[in-house]
């Protein structure tokens, strides 16, 4: 069994089991193997189990092992503390008196201080930890203790699995290719594992310039490197396969943000332990560039072949002039382009090195700062994309009504997706009050003022503008959803699940992290079972034992006041940690836990409650690393002899951090105790304990989740224009749109915003 395509299947809640010849009759095998399915929280539909009754054993036995290997039962999860729900009891002045106990033992060996040292070599005093609660040292966060196995078996809600074959596999692949919007983390890696095992349609059109970067790497690894050529509009997209290829970004990340990074990331409160400037120094040597001549002519051929005018490569060069300056030394694109078979590459470097280009950014700003509104406007109407992108700072420099009316003659030709995007953050942005979040290409998501230009209109103007813009997305969805075409004549019906109204349509908030169990966008709600919600932290799979401390944490807001759960504050009221690991054993990772019990945070008057972890140790948060939360309507167990706390069956959702992450932390989700739901975001933030996020800046990304367009409103929208009847049951609808069909961002983003 293929086990990359078996976990690219079970993302979609299926699983991959091609030509297999289904037998009816259940197998005492097959009920076994169902059985242990269940107790990981899968159970499979009819045509599944019939599938998984003609597999063989060893065949069973790949399925149950790749569904493992993503839940990770194969692992450590044991916790530093046993028993962790009853608190140790440890304090500050524990800390304190152990580590004057090992400075006095380390002078004086023999001194007469009764306690135990520990196999790490630490000195342990009577009266401090205690020390059979621990499964290793309370004060350097070793474990000696591993688990080899999970709890199971204590979550209610199964996943349905269903069937998949090669037709599925390449249906996936398709819309994933065609993703009207940018493919977020656990797309790309699915879209990388199906080019390798499955053809490339032919004649494909690829929508994204990232997701044509995933599709050139596959050709150019194959030697095909004429096909991958006819994936390249201009010098932009070569530049950014070249930088994909040197540091794994899809977009194009400056140098200097990598190594300012680097630097931010590698600062510790310790100052002996600060490597800040040794890690931005080893960052900049790693983006230093070499190729060999097979790379030479093969770039030099992309680009004396493009057919974009010349105008218009120099104009898309002169962002990136620098890099691109870097790169044609590298390349030693000067020494090809001498060449008589390299015409093209040798006018486009003349012009670039003598700035010979006019460049239509600068016209339209230039244009914009006198105030020339014909002519400004008149420019915008040529790229209806970038008049999109700069419709509100326009509106407020210009006046609204001749920008709008100028963007409606062309709002035909703009892409729903900046549609959609204009209409959700209409409100928002055209207010005093309010502040906005941004997140630089490769930063931490910030808090941006409202623009200056706001405090010169009133506010009946603002309320204005918002009405208008919210119309133009209205009026042009209604159009293009009523010139789609809806198949048969006569009465359609359409269902919509009523889960899709908490899902807000994806864009602009792709993810950086992978989802191995399910698929969810950003801003899903996830119900809470029970009174209990347990986070967790997985890390250090694959790696030799060494000093790595990953955090979990969580903050606790009140109206009032704001406390933490984290390594250095265990057991406040409503919330318990299970202890602090610094180090990693051999190969099987480690763990930490935080249990939130919801009555008692209720009633200390906690409104939300912020999911964070973070990098302690220099350096980004770890490759590889887990982290998720669980819930059950009973309580879940945690072991007396391990600290062991995890239970695939429980987990609500689990994501995990991949290669390219360059976030020294993350916010993962809110808990809103009131009403019992998680919300699941992905915030990166800066600085190595919970304390460095900012409550405020959460509150902000909430609201701007919030005003975005959930995928039910915008199937009532379609249902609407295309006079489709609602009906409240899939069975028999023309159109039915459920939790599951979500379940694939690509396939919505194709209906939706294509």
């Amino acid at each position: 069994m293929n086990q990359d395509l078996l976990k690219v299947s079970l993302r979609q809640r299926a699983l991959y089991l091609p030509d297999v010849t289904p037998v009816s009759e259940a197998t005492t095998r097959t009920l076994s193997l169902v059985a242990q399915l269940r107790q990981m929280g899968f159970t499979p539909d009819e045509p599944l189990l019939h599938a998984l009754n003609g597999l063989s054993e060893p065949q069973q036995e790949s399925v149950l092992g790749a569904i493992n290997d993503v839940m990770g039962t194969n692992l450590n999860w044991a916790s530093l503390v046993k028993g962790w729900l009853t608190p140790t009891g440890e304090s500050r002045w524990d800390h304190f008196v152990t580590y004057v106990a090992n400075i006095i033992r380390a002078a004086d060996p023999e001194a007469d201080i009764p306690g135990t040292t520990l196999s790490c070599g630490h000195f342990i005093p009577d009266g401090t930890f205690p020390l059979e609660r621990y499964s290793g040292c309370p004060f350097c966060g070793t474990p000696f203790q591993l688990a080899t196995g999970v709890n199971l078996g204590q979550g209610s809600r199964l996943k349905l699995l269903t069937l998949w074959g090669d037709a599925d596999l390449d249906r996936l692949m398709a819309s994933l290719l065609q993703s009207p919007v940018a493919l977020d983390a656990t797309q790309r890696e699915q879209l990388s594992v199906l080019l390798r095992y499955r053809p490339l349609p032919a004649d494909v059109v690829i929508a994204m310039k990232e997701t044509r970067m995933l599709v050139v790497n596959m050709l150019v690894e194959q030697g095909r490197d004429d096909e991958a050529a006819r994936f390249f509009d201009g010098p932009a997209d070569v530049l950014r396969y070249l930088w994909f290829r040197h540091t794994g970004q899809v977009q194009l990340i400056e140098p200097r943000t990598f190594i300012k990074k680097a630097h931010a990331n590698n600062r510790n409160m310790i100052v002996s332990a600060d490597r800040a400037d040794e890690a931005a120094m080893t960052a900049k040597n790693k983006l230093r560039l070499s190729y060999g001549r097979p790379w030479c002519r093969r770039v030099a051929r992309w680009l004396n072949g493009l057919t974009m005018s010349l105008d218009r490569q120099l104009e898309t060069m002169h962002p990136k002039r620098e890099m691109w300056v870097r790169f044609i030394r590298a390349l030693r694109l000067s020494e090809y382009a001498r060449r008589p078979e390299y015409a093209q590459l040798r006018v486009l470097l003349d012009r670039f090195y003598r700035n010979d280009y006019d460049v239509w950014q600068g016209e339209l700003d230039a244009h914009l700062l006198h105030g020339e509104t014909d002519q400004a406007l008149s420019m915008l109407q040529q790229r209806p994309g970038v008049f999109a992108r700069r419709l509100f700072s326009v509106m407020l420099q210009l006046g609204a009504e001749p920008v709008i009316k100028a963007f409606q003659d062309i709002s035909g030709q703009v892409a729903p997706r900046l549609l959609l995007t204009l209409g959700a953050q209409a409100q928002l942005w055209f207010s005093r009050s309010e502040k906005r979040v941004a997140r630089p290409l490769g930063g931490n998501m910030k808090q941006v003022d409202a623009h200056p230009l706001l405090m010169h209109y009133s506010d009946e103007a603002l309320s204005r503008m918002t009405a208008q813009v919210e119309g133009l997305y209205l009026e042009a969805m209604r159009r293009r959803f009523a010139a789609l075409a809806v198949g048969a004549e006569g009465r359609r019906t359409i269902y919509i699940d009523p889960q899709l109204d908490f899902i807000p349509v994806s864009v602009g908030d792709r993810s950086a992290t992978v989802q191995d169990a399910s698929a969810a966008l950003q801003g899903q709600r996830f119900p809470v079972s029970g009174n209990a919600l347990r986070l967790f932290l997985q890390w250090g799979k694959d790696l030799p034992a060494q000093h790595l401390d990953m955090d979990l944490s969580c903050y606790l807001l009140t109206d009032a006041e704001a406390d933490v759960c984290s390594y250095f504050n265990l057991a406040p009221e409503g919330a318990l940690h299970s202890g602090d690991i610094q180090h990693i054993p051999d190969r099987v990772g480690t763990a930490e836990y935080i249990e939130l019990q919801l009555p008692v945070l209720q009633q200390r008057g906690v409104r939300r409650v912020v999911f964070t972890c973070n990098a302690y140790t220099n350096g980004e948060l770890q490759p590889g690393l887990v982290v998720g939360w669980m819930s059950a309507e009973r309580p879940m167990t945690v072991s007396d002899e391990t600290g062991v706390a995890y239970d695939p069956s429980t987990v609500d959702h689990m994501v995990r951090i991949t290669e390219q992450n360059l976030s020294k932390g993350l916010i993962f989700g809110v808990l809103d105790v009131e009403r019992r739901e998680v919300t699941w975001l992905e915030m990166p933030f800066g600085g190595q304990t919970v304390l460095s996020i900012s409550p405020q800046t959460v509150d902000t990304y909430l609201r701007r989740l919030a005003a975005k367009p959930t995928i039910g409103q915008v199937l009532r929208l379609k249902a609407e224009a295309q006079h489709l009847e609602p009906v409240d049951s899939p069975a028999g609808a023309d159109e039915a749109y459920t939790l599951l069909w979500a379940q694939n961002p690509a396939a919505v983003s194709a209906l939706l915003l294509t």
